[in-house]
């Protein structure tokens, strides 16, 4: 016979390799885009199948009340009877669990005071008791429930606490996905639609300046093919690299083109309601004064509209080919200083807005044989989450990118701010995909994620985060002068 010790052994593998697979095929789920039903069914199916001793029920929860998520096993009326009820201190387990933000077992549903109000909906199908626990979200609100039904009055055994600890966490992956989809593809309607309004006055602007100017039409056509353009190149990054966060950078962009378009709008307006009046004015007998008036009124619009457009143009073709720079994953020699100078011009108008200040202590004698491209889209979405996390709460600030040698091979590149800094009980998950402190505020949680996985290899380095900075965030990304050969599946 086999020593004790190797049985309990075994049977912690067997274990382990059970959650593994669990997670497995929850997080397969997730990543080929399932729906959230069927995603928390496969959770629920999954989590019984290696416990086949309870029955699992996942609950949403939404404006204080409890929602139908998964339940597979459950009876239909037990599901429906309790879908759309309140959380509150005596609202069963799972709402009680909801509303206090802890799990809450109840060894006997027929007797406990919580279940009072529901024990007449689950007693009659053999539901004895529950084990409810919380699904937190990554910034620490509650999502819904992950609860555990008995056909017999007992507690949860700890091989249950085990599936537990690891399905609540899943669940919260699938939700947040699926919220954060959701958001995505409401920002993506609303896009649409402003791309639709821009492109209907365009073409209404074209269409009246155009019966009046040869001249105006031309520039105006430019400015249209200019803007569909920049509409392409931002669909062919967003396709090709659908974790690059590149939002924040167009409506920088918008920002800077506001002004010049709005001008040649407002311009242009003007210029039909004089050339309507003049119309009107031939008709009767006029004054040479009148005549050279309106020529001069004229001249200086069109001089006034030409270089409007002139700067619009000229900001559209500055990120047109920071974007193109950006796609570009061929191996080339280059000047480090160079590559961190175009960064620091792209987020220009985002540095004026919040008033701050960019530093650069970066030697011009430091050569790689590297990925420029990959290169600057990592210190793009550093420099963006300090400047959109750390700084966009105060006044001003200063970030800081600096870079020096560290060995005879390696470099290192320091991006340190000013700004509020990482709370410690998140500084471990920053480079985590999908984690960020403002998911609702539409961000994605996926900049600091791609830039390690581009740090860590294509560029062959390591990215970390410097916990003794006592101001601010230091991040810190160490990287050699010349980068691994890239594999030729890549």
């Amino acid at each position: 016979m086999r020593p004790e010790s190797d049985a309990a052994a075994e049977g912690q593998c067997s274990r382990v390799a059970d959650l593994l697979s669990l997670q497995n095929a929850v997080l397969e789920a997730v990543a080929v885009g399932h729906e959230l039903p069927e995603t928390l069914e496969l959770l629920c199916r999954e989590f019984e199948r290696l416990s086949a001793d309870v029955v699992c029920s996942i609950l949403l929860l939404d404006d204080g009340r409890m929602w139908h998520g998964a339940a597979p096993s459950l009876p239909a009326a037990f599901t429906q009877a309790i879908d759309g009820s309140s959380i509150g201190p005596r609202a069963g387990s799972c709402g009680t669990a909801a509303y206090i933000g802890k799990a809450v077992e109840v060894i006997d549903i027929e007797h406990d005071p919580l279940w009072e109000d529901y024990r007449a909906f689950a007693l009659p199908y053999g539901l004895r008791a529950c084990w409810s626990s919380p699904i937190f979200s990554r910034d620490g609100a509650i999502l819904g429930t992950f609860a555990l039904y008995f056909a017999e009055c007992r507690g949860p055994s700890e091989f249950h606490r085990e599936l537990v600890r690891v399905s609540t966490p899943l669940a919260g992956i699938a939700i947040e996905r699926k919220r954060m989809d959701a958001a995505e593809q409401a920002r993506l309607a609303e896009l649409a639609a402003s791309n639709a309004r821009i492109e209907q006055l365009n073409q209404s602007l074209e269409q009246r300046v155009a019966e009046r100017t040869g001249d105006l039409h031309r520039r105006n056509a430019e400015l249209a093919r200019a803007f569909e353009e920049l509409q392409r190149t931002h669909t062919q990054l967003f396709e090709a690299q659908k974790l690059v966060s590149l939002s924040h950078l167009v409506v920088g962009v918008a920002h800077e083109l506001n002004a010049p378009i709005g001008n040649a709008r407002v311009l242009s307006t003007t210029l039909l309601e004089r050339c309507d009046a003049f119309q009107k004015r031939i008709e009767a007998p006029m004054r040479r004064a009148d005549m050279v008036r309106f020529v001069a009124d004229m001249t200086e619009g069109c001089q006034i509209l030409s270089h409007s457009l002139a700067v619009a143009a000229d900001r559209i073709g500055r990120f047109k080919t920071v974007a193109v720079d950006h796609s570009i994953s061929s191996r080339t020699h280059f000047v480090l200083r160079e590559a961190v100078e175009d960064v620091a011009e792209l987020f220009e108008p985002v540095l004026g807005r919040l008033r701050c200040k960019l530093d650069l202590d970066v030697p011009v004698d430091i050569m790689l044989d590297s990925y420029r491209g990959p290169l600057e889209q990592m210190l793009s979405n550093v420099l963006e989450n300090a400047l959109e996390h750390g700084l966009n709460v105060q006044d001003g600030g200063a970030v800081r990118i600096s870079a020096s040698r560290a060995t005879a091979s390696d470099i290192e590149i320091r991006i340190q701010d000013s700004g509020c800094g990482i709370p410690a009980h998140v500084i471990d998950k920053v480079f985590d995909p999908f984690f960020t402190t403002r998911l609702t505020d539409g961000y994605s949680g996926l900049g600091l994620h791609v830039a390690h996985n581009i740090v860590h290899g294509l560029l062959g380095g390591v990215i970390s985060i410097d916990r003794e900075s006592l101001n601010g965030t230091g991040v810190i990304v160490r990287i050699p002068l010349v980068a691994p050969v890239k594999p030729a599946s890549a």
